[in-house]
């Protein structure tokens, strides 16, 4: 019972702090990347725009692999994120499902939290990202 009260209340902290003040895509999007670069860089790819000589390079899209679930965040063409989580196995993709950013930030913090209480390299990953 207390490990299930310890994961939902890690799942509630981690979206809340993945989802944080940022009301703005293009912010929402710098403060995600930022963090899950420096927490988990094997498994974040972080795709920007802007050419070599540019003086912004905005995030783009941001995608991560946690198993069998491919979480990916990108700036649509009217500046809204969108959101895509895809089921994938053995190379193959049996789902790819769009969500909203509410939801794709809770099962994103979901799947870490799992992935936390497995490994003490994730957990520790997961302190840096929550704590800062």
């Amino acid at each position: 019972m207390r490990d299930d009260v310890d994961q939902a209340l890690a799942v509630d902290v981690l979206s809340a702090c993945l989802t944080r003040d940022e009301q703005d895509t293009g912010d929402l999007l710098e403060f995600l990347a930022k963090k899950l670069e420096l927490t988990l860089p094997g498994r974040v790819r972080v795709h920007r725009k802007g050419g070599l000589f540019a003086r912004a390079h905005p995030v783009e899209e941001i995608a991560l692999q946690l198993g069998d679930q491919h979480f990916t965040l990108r700036r649509g063409s009217e500046g809204a994120a969108e959101a895509r989580i895809r089921k994938v196995v053995r190379g193959v993709v049996l789902k790819t499902e769009d969500v909203s950013v509410p939801e794709w930030t809770e099962q994103l913090a979901t799947e870490l939290a799992g992935l936390a209480q497995s490994s003490a390299e994730t957990r520790e990953a997961l302190h840096k990202f929550v704590l800062g």
